[in-house]
């Protein structure tokens, strides 16, 4: 079993720049003296044939817990240690260097989220339900009245492009306050009117859903018409 000696010493006057390297504000550190404690790692038996073996040093308990400076000739590295610490044993003795930084416990702090993130997330989330509630609100009930509309009907026609129609706005829930019915024609604009009267019809259900009056999950499967703009050329 490896065999540790406590020593104290300055060890961060020792660890000089090869801590520094580790991100330590070492300015700090050599304004103290800290204590070091030298292990003795035993080389591995002559006669052994198996794979690494592993020497158990028994920590003291001011250095279990712990995340731990290990220094050997002039190596730096972190290690984070519990009642014990594992050491490889190598084919000669060698000795290295052990000094606690900051002990580990069981305390817990929450990271958070800016609230004003948080926000914009949820009114993201939620823009998004509302928009599919109002586009299925319009396919469902003015979408097929529009098209069959004499007025529009007559200009899609005049349009003289494959396809073309009236659609539910795409774009989005500011797109579809803005227009909620477009024409899959590029500059194909629809009748004022029929926009407007979508437009109100849209302000009514709005302010259900303001209220609390509706649901918003029951839309949240539906999936809108979509279109590609032509450019009626």
């Amino acid at each position: 079993m490896a065999k540790p000696t406590k020593e104290d010493q300055p060890f961060v006057y020792q660890l000089g720049q090869d801590v520094a390297k580790l991100g330590f504000e070492i300015e700090k550190l050599k304004s103290k003296s800290v204590k070091a404690m030298r292990v003795t790692v035993p080389a591995r038996p002559e006669d052994y044939n198996g794979g690494d073996l592993i020497a158990k040093v028994s920590l003291p308990d001011e250095y279990q817990h712990m995340i731990c400076i290990k220094s050997r000739n002039n190596e730096i590295a972190l290690i984070q240690t519990g009642e014990t610490l594992e050491i490889a044993a190598e084919y000669r003795e060698y000795e290295f260097y052990l000094a606690p930084v900051y002990k580990l416990n069981n305390d817990a702090v929450n990271a958070t989220f800016d609230p004003e993130i948080v926000a914009e997330i949820e009114k993201t989330k939620r823009d998004a339900l509302i928009y599919k509630y109002l586009a299925k609100y319009l396919t469902d009930n003015y979408l097929t009245q529009v098209r069959n509309e004499p007025q529009v009907k007559e200009y899609i026609r005049a349009l003289n492009v494959y396809n073309a129609n009236v659609y539910v706005n795409k774009n989005g829930l500011d797109a579809l306050l803005a227009k909620p019915f477009v024409i899959n024609v590029q500059g194909a604009e629809l009748p004022p009117k029929y926009n407007e009267e979508a437009k109100s019809a849209i302000k009514t259900e709005l302010d259900n859903i303001n209220a609390g009056r509706v649901d918003l999950n029951n839309a949240s499967n539906f999936e809108i018409e979509n279109y590609f703009i032509d450019s009626g050329v």
